[in-house]
């Protein structure tokens, strides 16, 4: 009997990619339709894998748990992005770890979905599916069974924005000092948490009255913003926002704006729960998350009649999303408009009558 090859990967004429070997039996098995070669390679492995097992006396299936590790030792993303993965992926590993991944059909998957946290259901059923549609391409299955399953996102929680300044205050007054200045400054630039968390005081022009978004920090780790993303932007300073920055205890010992009591970044969960949930309890404030400071200032900025435009440029996301999440909430959008059309329409007239008169005068 022949020993099994470590078999090739070609192109064909298509542009795709194919692999083939001879097998223990002299035969030349062969597979193309791949769209990379990588792809192609990871089928190869899994065929080789397989061919080997055959030749004692058995088809070796791979299990779901096993196509999830392989996904994720392939997949080229940031470290932070793969750890959230992996917590994603483990949902399905409890569940169907050691299942065949061929024996996983579409109705117990749209069944499992079901039993997901509403919060999470979207994102962790997604996350299956991409390991399932890569396993498709690898020829590892015939096809993805997550693609007859329908996955929704979760309806938009609904927010309410802070009702007054003096509600931030109350609240900015319960804080630790050091973290006073945190609900004006954020109220007043509508920047994200993972924004502010990575701020440092080079990044604030006073003079200008501007801050500057340039890195954020997200799940430990401080990650520059590229160049060309709308994160990547300036926001104007209030004056109530600059007298609270002026306000902050000077630190020697970090060059954070916002640092925790050692110098170092804010973890955002334990600062959630020891400090903003017990400052709004005090303040006599109802619950709001700490996101809806960004919230506010959105709609704050919307009734004070900044435009769409402007405002999606300043919190750095699409001009649709601005107008599809805040729009709604700004109740005199329309009159401030009908203001603004009046107005217009009072400087025409008068330029108008201003070009009769001279008209006549002549």
């Amino acid at each position: 009997m022949p020993d099994l090859q470590r078999g090739q990967l070609f192109k064909l004429a298509d542009g795709s990619w194919a692999y083939r070997f001879r097998d223990q039996q002299g035969r030349r098995p062969q597979r193309g339709g791949f769209r990379t070669k990588g792809e192609a390679g990871h089928a190869l492995a899994s065929a080789l894998d397989d061919a080997r097992l055959g030749g004692l006396g058995f088809r070796r299936e791979l299990t779901v748990s096993e196509a999830v590790n392989r996904y994720l030792a392939q997949h080229d993303v940031d470290p932070a992005t793969t750890a959230k993965l992996t917590r994603q992926l483990k949902q399905a590993e409890t569940v169907f770890g050691i299942r065949p991944l061929r024996s996983i059909q579409a109705d117990e998957l749209g069944a499992w979905r079901r039993k997901l946290s509403e919060g999470s259901r979207h994102d962790v059923f997604r996350a299956f599916k991409q390991v399932l549609e890569q396993a498709a391409r690898w020829k590892w299955i015939d096809e993805n069974p997550a693609k007859y399953v329908k996955n929704p996102k979760a309806k938009r929680a609904e927010f309410q924005p802070f009702g007054s300044w003096e509600e931030i205050e109350a609240i900015a007054a319960e804080l630790n000092p050091r973290f006073a200045a945190i609900p004006i400054f954020v109220t007043g630039t509508g920047l994200r948490p993972e924004e502010w968390l990575a701020l440092e005081r080079r990044d604030v022009d006073r003079k200008a009255g501007v801050v500057r978004v340039e890195r954020v920090y997200t799940q430990g780790r401080l990650k520059q913003c590229v160049k060309s993303s709308r994160q990547r932007r300036r926001v104007p300073l209030r004056q109530r926002v600059l007298d609270a920055l002026e306000a902050l205890p000077p630190r020697l010992d970090s060059p954070l704006l916002f640092p925790a009591a050692r110098g170092g970044h804010i973890e955002p969960e334990k600062w959630r729960e020891r400090e903003w949930k017990p400052a709004l309890r005090a303040a006599c404030v109802d619950h709001r998350r700490v996101y809806d400071m960004r919230h506010t200032y959105a709609t704050w900025s919307l009734a004070a009649g900044v435009g769409l435009f402007a405002l999606s440029r300043r919190m750095g996301t699409s001009l649709a999303m601005i107008d599809l999440t805040y729009g709604h909430l700004a109740p005199d959008a329309e009159e401030h408009e009908r203001m603004l059309l009046d107005a217009f329409d009072t400087r025409k007239s008068e330029a108008f009558g201003r070009g009769v008169d001279a008209e006549q005068g002549d």
